[in-house]
């Protein structure tokens, strides 16, 4: 048996472009596929916010029907990528959405929509309990602002990260 180079199993990984029976559906989060800088604004845990650049890239993947994302911003914990990987379900016309950090370590689903003025909206719960909700609004196409609110089970959303993003 023949094992695969790392170049090969890419290869399989990311596709060309979406999947032509669902084009039209695959645009809401496809549309971001390319190469973003970053300004990213993270509250950590003593409250305080510190900002540094970033690097976003958005890809085809999986025959097209996945659009998944390497999120790099090295100054924050020396955090290795992150990675989200956001499947439209022919079934509901929703995206399934599952976020991995393991260098965190840390992992989580959401379901998302479009938020119906223009941009989309992610929200699902983390290991922990609390609710996560995910927003990219003022989407063009060279630039979007991209904002992280977590809640617990029964208190109000807050702002925790937010990252301005400009197409490279």
């Amino acid at each position: 048996m023949t094992v695969p180079s790392r170049d090969s199993m890419l290869e399989l990984l990311s596709a060309d472009g979406p999947d032509p029976d669902h084009a039209e559906a695959m645009m809401l989060y496809g549309r971001l596929v390319g190469t973003w800088d970053i300004s990213n604004r993270y509250r950590f845990g003593d409250g305080q916010w510190r900002s540094a650049a970033g690097e976003w890239r958005f890809g085809w993947a999986l025959g097209g029907r996945v659009v998944q994302d390497v999120l790099f911003c090295p100054e924050f914990h020396d955090r290795y990528p992150g990675t989200t990987v956001r499947m439209y379900d022919v079934t509901t016309g929703l995206w399934r959405i599952t976020w991995i950090s393991p260098k965190l370590p840390s992992y989580f689903s959401q379901v998302g929509r479009s938020d119906g003025a223009g941009g989309m909206i992610q929200e699902g719960t983390d290991p922990e309990g609390r609710r996560s909700r995910w927003t990219f609004t003022d989407v063009t196409p060279t630039s979007f602002l991209w904002q992280g609110f977590s809640a617990a089970p029964d208190g109000e959303f807050e702002l925790f990260q937010e990252m301005h993003a400009t197409r490279r």
